[in-house]
């Protein structure tokens, strides 16, 4: 009986020690808050309110807004979700409605769902490792045109003290059908793409941690593209290499494309008068030597950039645009 009554004695103390911990850091948390907005005026909200007792602290700011250089971002909440005993790892909840404003314009984001996870190094400093936003039934609208994905991920993780790998990935893309037909009013091209990817590196002047707040905004440094993909029915277009752009912005470096169903993507080209049957016919014979696969439907091509030029051995085949 004295050990059964030990015992229940440890788990009241246990539970009131770990009651009293949530409050303290409750109250804590609130005056972190409290003082974030105040030092930081391109965030702000409304109010907040933080609950979870007692295993979580679940912070709902309303009406939030960040306003940074000629972009800003509000909604009519957001909620950051952390467990009391793992304040490294958050879990940010977003509205299904959010209105984004760039250079003058606005639009709007609607979404069935829309969550990240941001973890950050237990450390002092609290260094950021990685994020991830996952999207699910979104539908960008500017002005009249509405594009729509089925989902949407985005991600990143640091590689070196301030180096971020970066990737973007669009799952059943819908772009806006005006547009489209604007661009193209033959109908050659897909008006639905499967994926649509990028991958690249992002470097800063300094790391991301909990200093980001004190003094200037982190600069971004270099930004080194390293793959992107484009795929739709019958044709799958893979990139894989490094670009890095210059002081103007122009692209250089060595990549490899990897496309199936090359055959199709120069039919699109000849019909859209991009290419003239006798360049086709010619490009053909070229391209059927290098195909791989039963079906030959698959070639790889190993391209040079040089300050923004697209070569394939001696042959300009065209200019990327810069990257600004």
């Amino acid at each position: 009986m004295r050990a059964l009554k030990a015992l229940t004695v440890l788990a009241v103390v246990a539970t009131g020690a770990w009651c009293g911990y949530w409050v303290i850091g409750q109250q804590a948390l609130d005056r972190a808050i409290r003082a974030g907005l105040a030092h930081v005026p391109e965030v702000s909200a409304e109010s907040h309110s933080i609950q979870g007792f007692p295993n979580r602290f679940d912070v709902t700011f309303d009406q939030p807004r960040i306003a940074l250089d000629g972009m800003a971002w509000s909604a009519p909440f957001v909620q950051i979700l952390a467990l009391s005993y793992q304040p490294n790892r958050l879990i940010a909840v977003f509205a299904h409605d959010q209105v984004l404003r760039v250079n003058g314009t606005e639009a709007s984001l609607h979404s069935d769902d829309l969550r990240a996870s941001v973890v950050m190094d237990a450390a002092l400093d609290l260094p950021l490792d990685r994020v991830t936003l996952v999207g699910q039934g979104l539908d960008l609208l500017t002005g009249a045109a509405n594009n729509r994905l089925d989902t949407l991920r985005l991600a990143s993780r640091r590689i070196g003290p301030a180096i971020h790998e970066v990737a973007a990935l669009a799952e059943t893309v819908y772009p806006d059908t005006a547009m489209m037909d604007r661009l193209d009013p033959q109908g050659l091209w897909p008006r639905r793409f499967d994926q649509l990817r990028l991958d690249a590196e992002a470097e800063f002047d300094r790391p991301l941690d909990r200093h980001v707040f004190d003094g200037p905004e982190p600069r971004l440094t270099r930004v080194t593209l390293t793959g992107a993909r484009v795929a739709w029915d019958g044709v799958d277009i893979l990139a894989s290499g490094r670009l890095t752009p210059d002081s103007a912005g122009r692209l250089s470096g060595d990549v490899t494309l990897t496309v199936t169903g090359w055959r199709r993507l120069l039919d699109l080209a000849q019909a859209q008068g991009l290419l003239t049957p006798d360049n086709q016919t010619t490009l053909t014979a070229m391209l059927a030597g290098m195909a791989t696969g039963d079906d030959g439907q698959t070639i790889a091509v190993p391209l040079a950039v040089v300050d923004g030029d697209l070569r394939m051995g001696p042959v300009v085949l065209g200019t990327l645009p810069p990257l600004r």
